[in-house]
């Protein structure tokens, strides 16, 4: 199955009531996964994009939380964009993302995303994206295991340039990212291409 049709595939899921009110999951959080081929990164960003008016228009509040986007205002408000480019240059770009990671810790993005949440009240679905675009800083496990409690019964669908295989997460189809168990995948393709 192409991506295309599973991101029509997907437009159409995120619609059913089942889905937004996580019916049939057996008391497990509504964590879903929507993996893609990283290459293929625009063409989803730019679904995205069509994908929340048309939920909108059904009165599906969307809540977009971009993690690349939350961990550039976590590290603006600590330090200058001046003090990270001379750390760089004084310290190298390994002892920088080794103090970027300290600032972002989980308990720190999960405050941030709460934040967020609490100032956008209302949705009925959250998307978080960015995934790859806060790697290596941010690995994606730790973020959806420190989510769980915030969210109740509201799903979250991750969109994750890579692969979910159900039990592990292997981002840009290279990295292991951890296993991670709690989340479903959405729009399951078994068996067929994901070009």
């Amino acid at each position: 199955m192409k991506l295309e049709e599973r991101l029509e595939l997907l437009k159409e899921e995120l619609q059913k009531e089942e889905f937004l009110k996580s019916k049939g999951l057996g008391n497990e959080v509504p964590f879903w996964i929507f993996d893609y081929p990283p290459e293929k990164e625009l063409l989803v960003r730019d679904a995205i994009t069509k994908i929340i008016p048309a939920l909108e228009k059904r009165s599906i509040q969307v809540l977009e939380i971009d993690l690349y986007e939350v961990c550039l205002e976590i590290i603006e408000k600590k330090i200058s964009a001046e003090k990270i480019s001379a750390f760089e240059e004084s310290k190298g770009s390994d002892e920088l993302l080794k103090k970027l990671k300290l600032m972002l810790k989980s308990d720190i993005l999960k405050n941030a995303i709460q934040q967020k949440m609490n100032e956008n009240g209302g949705f009925q679905l959250i998307f978080l994206t960015g995934v790859g675009k806060a790697w290596p800083m941010v690995r994606s496990h730790s973020i959806l295991n420190n989510l769980q409690p915030l969210l109740g019964n509201i799903p979250l669908v991750t969109f994750y340039p890579g692969r979910y295989s159900g039990f592990d997460l292997s981002l840009f189809g290279k990295f292991r990212d951890a296993n991670y168990y709690r989340a479903f995948r959405l729009i399951n393709t078994d068996n067929a291409s994901q070009s």
